[in-house]
């Protein structure tokens, strides 16, 4: 989706040893930031992590996670198995996933402050 550079920050944030991949209690940390509760944050864990093999979230899964997220904290649910909304929920703009404590500006810089280092 168009948030994909939002989400890819947001691992960014999330992934703070830079490993690549989010271990369990590392995920369930930030995820539960979410505030949504825990039953539902289960439910979105195993739909986005379809073939568990350790108990981790890459960048691909943990997007899949923040979109599932992002679409119930908006009210909205998936119409397919590529998250998409019906065009009547798809007209009407969604916030931005919400994270307690995660400072959106910074998630979304970090991305661009990434890639001047390696400049």
């Amino acid at each position: 989706p168009q948030e994909q550079a939002y989400y890819d920050a947001l691992f960014t944030t999330a992934d703070k040893t830079s490993s690549g991949y989010l271990s369990g209690p590392t995920a369930v940390e930030f995820l539960s930031l979410s505030k949504l509760p825990v039953d539902l944050l289960k439910t979105i864990w195993s739909m986005a992590d379809q073939n568990p093999t350790n108990n981790t979230l890459d960048k691909q899964k943990f997007a899949v996670a923040v979109r599932l997220i992002q679409l119930f904290q908006n009210g909205k649910k998936p119409v397919d198995l590529e998250l998409n909304l019906s065009a009547e929920d798809a007209a009407v703009p969604m916030r931005p996933p919400f994270f307690e404590g995660v400072n959106l500006a910074a998630a979304a810089a970090a991305p661009q402050q990434q890639q001047q280092q390696q400049l």
